[in-house]
């Protein structure tokens, strides 16, 4: 009788975890509200954050999303795929840049040097928003694993077309910057439609 137990725990366990993803390749992104610290809005020489919410993810143009842990780690394991990014050159609107950095995840005693990062990236790159998750709601919401790095490329209908979770290899940003591609091309003819 026990080991059944065992048994139809175990397979409960095994069907409830597959359920359960938060992201799934033709899903749609969970909704994400980060009512504290939030998106990072510069004014001149102020910096200030306001609440911000994935809901405010427009369709029509492609997203792309890094959930980053507030760590050095994870700025290095994206830094090939961002200068990729900036190399491709690609048209300012031509896709939605989207960082959510998990501040929950920060050494003890950096989160100011964090916001500082933040406030510097955000100067270089004025279209890109930047959100600062200070109680890792996105890690749970999106059901992602700790301290690290992941990869969200949302299409112009609003579906995930991509999802990569820790370290990106060169075959993987390969594959990002041709999905990018793809999805930008798409959303361009279904505008001209």
């Amino acid at each position: 009788m026990l080991r059944l137990c065992k048994s139809f725990l175990a397979l409960a366990l095994l069907c409830s975890s597959g359920l359960s993803a938060a992201l799934e390749l033709g899903g749609t992104l969970p909704t994400l509200d980060v009512p504290s610290r939030g998106e990072l809005v510069i004014n001149g020489d102020k910096t200030s954050f306001v609440p911000w919410s994935s809901s405010a993810i427009r369709t029509g143009s492609p997203a792309l999303i890094f959930h980053l842990a507030a760590r050095m780690s994870s700025d290095a394991a994206i830094a090939p795929l961002r200068t990729r990014l900036e190399a491709a050159g690609y048209a300012p609107g031509s896709f939605q840049p989207i960082s959510v950095v998990n501040l929950n995840d920060a050494l003890w005693g950096t989160s100011g040097l964090v916001a500082g990062e933040l406030a510097k990236n955000k100067r270089a790159h004025p279209e890109a928003v930047m959100v600062a998750d200070d109680a890792g709601r996105g890690l749970a919401r999106w059901e992602l694993k700790p301290k690290g790095v992941a990869v969200i490329l949302i299409n112009a209908e609003g579906k995930i077309s991509y999802i990569k979770q820790g370290k990106l290899s060169p075959a993987d940003i390969d594959s990002i910057i041709n999905k990018l591609d793809a999805e930008i091309a798409n959303a361009e003819r279904l505008a001209n439609k």
